[in-house]
Formats: structure tokens, sequence, C-alpha cells
């Protein structure tokens, strides 16, 4: 009965012969390592068939890829071309004369509202400060020693900002300058020299 050849079946015998050529370098590579390595070296395995593509198939794909770019490129054309939905009320709006007046006359009044309190702010203290002061008219019926200026306790120290932002060079000594010092006043200078 006469043999029929097919593709399986060479490709069983490839495979059959790949097996018999690896297991033959085997045996050649035992047999060098036995004698030393003095022989020469194997000649690398030889790499999986390298898969070939015909021209006829290239062109295939050549032609398919050129159809994919013709729709992309295509696609983003249409895409340029097509201006965005518009709306409706896509008119651009303008700021009418009144308008412009109504928010100038705003700003300006929020302005005015900002500078009277910055001038109340300012006039706060030197109040305060007026009133701290003694009262020594003769009409004064207060027997009590009049009371220091506030401004009399401020510690005499250093004059520039950088002296005034240094840092302390101990804890004690920050705590000493957190600390408010008393003023001698003339008042009380007398009674001090009388005890």
């Amino acid at each position: 009965m006469p043999l029929t050849v097919d593709a399986d079946f060479l490709s069983a015998v490839l495979v059959g012969y790949q097996q018999k050529l690896r297991e033959i370098d085997a045996r050649m590579a035992a047999l060098r390592q036995r004698l030393g390595g003095a022989a020469s070296a194997p000649a690398p395995a030889a790499a999986a068939p390298k898969h070939v593509l015909s021209p006829a198939a290239r062109k295939r794909i050549a032609a398919a890829q050129r159809k994919r770019w013709a729709a992309a490129r295509k696609a983003k054309a249409e895409a340029a071309e097509t201006p965005a939905p518009a709306r409706a009320d896509a008119k651009k709006r303008r700021l009418s004369p009144e308008g412009r007046a109504r928010i100038i006359a705003a700003t300006r009044k929020r302005w005015a509202a900002v500078r009277k309190a910055k001038a109340a702010a300012a006039a706060k203290p030197a109040a305060a400060a007026k009133k701290a002061k003694p009262n020594l008219t003769p009409k004064s019926t207060k027997s009590a020693a009049p009371k220091p200026a506030a401004k009399a306790t401020k510690r005499a120290g250093p004059t520039t900002k950088a002296a005034k932002a240094g840092p302390a060079r101990n804890k004690a000594e920050a705590v000493k300058a957190a600390v408010p010092q008393p003023v001698e006043t003339a008042a009380a200078a007398p009674q001090a020299a009388t005890e």
C-alpha cells in the first residue's frame, strides 16, 4: 500500500529529526566535556525556524494598513470640518453703559466704607489715650496719685526690626522679654523713700 505524503506527515517527520538532532548534540557535548574541552566548541543550536511571509501576504497586510490609515484620516478631517454644535443663545453679551456705571458706583461705595472703617479704627486708640490721661485740674477732688500713662510701661529695647525679630539667646531671656517691667512714677518714688 503506497504511503500518502501530506503536510502533516512531513511536519511530523521534521519534528522527529529535530529531536534526534538534539539528542546527538547532547551526546557530542558530553563527549567534548569528557575530553576536557580541548575539542572545538559546538556550533550554536539552530534557532526555531524563522517565520517568513510570502510577498502576496505582505501586500495584503500593507493594503489593509493603508485602508485603516485612510479611514482614520477621513474621520479626523470630518471632525475638523464639522463645527461644534452652536447654542441658540451663543451671542456674545455686552455690558451696557448704565450697567457699567452701576458697577463703578457700587465699587466706589464699598471702598469708601473700607476707608471710613480704617479711619475709625485709627481714631479709637487716640480717643482711648485721651481718656487714660489723669485729670490734674484743681477741680479734681480725688486724693489718689495719678495713674501712669499706658505708654510709660513700655520697656526700652531694640529699635530696629532685625533686633526686635532676633531670637532670644536662652529660655530665661525670652521669658524676661515677654514680661513687662514695672516703671516707677514720680508719685511712687517718695512713698518708697519714706518706708
